[in-house]
């Protein structure tokens, strides 16, 4: 009965107890493996990256010296309410802080970036032109689009070891 267990037991642990007995072809192997790997991702067409198109627009406003109950009530709001008549957009999230408001803007995926930044251009200038928006900011609000693809890669590898 003994012996059939051992046999059992060897049958089972067939592929660990030959990678232990052969230290050194699996090392052999395992790097083999991880250079060919390195040497294929190195020789992919660059086209193989597609680059990553997110329609987003900020808005960044200063208006130093008004706490962020005022810098809502006074600048966030009133482009919000602009912002909000454009089609095409997919969520929008605002932050208002001491002297300073900054507001996201995404759209869907089906609008391009330029068209986004058009559009968000033209209702911050509806916006600006209503008489209780403030004038006396120190400088015009800061419309741009922020292109992640070329900030974050789409791919990280991390490799740690003892």
């Amino acid at each position: 009965m003994d012996n059939h267990t051992n046999h059992t037991n060897d049958k089972r642990f067939a592929l660990s107890t030959w990678a232990v007995d052969n230290r050194a072809t699996v090392m052999v192997m395992t790097v083999l493996i991880a250079l060919i790997g390195s040497t294929a991702y190195n020789d992919m067409p660059r086209e193989a990256f597609p680059e990553v198109v997110t329609p987003e627009i900020y808005i960044g406003t200063a208006y130093p010296g008004n706490a962020p109950d005022d810098m809502e009530k006074l600048v966030t709001r009133p482009l919000e309410k602009e912002i909000k008549t454009v089609t095409g957009i997919d969520e929008i999230n605002s932050t208002s802080v001491q002297g300073f408001s900054t507001i996201q803007v995404k759209f869907d995926f089906n609008v391009t970036p330029t068209e986004a930044l058009r559009k968000v251009k033209d209702a911050v200038d509806k916006a600006k032109a209503d008489p209780s928006f403030p004038t006396d900011l120190p400088a015009e609000p800061n419309i741009f689009e922020m292109n992640f693809s070329e900030l974050t890669p789409i791919l990280n590898v991390n490799l740690s070891g003892d």
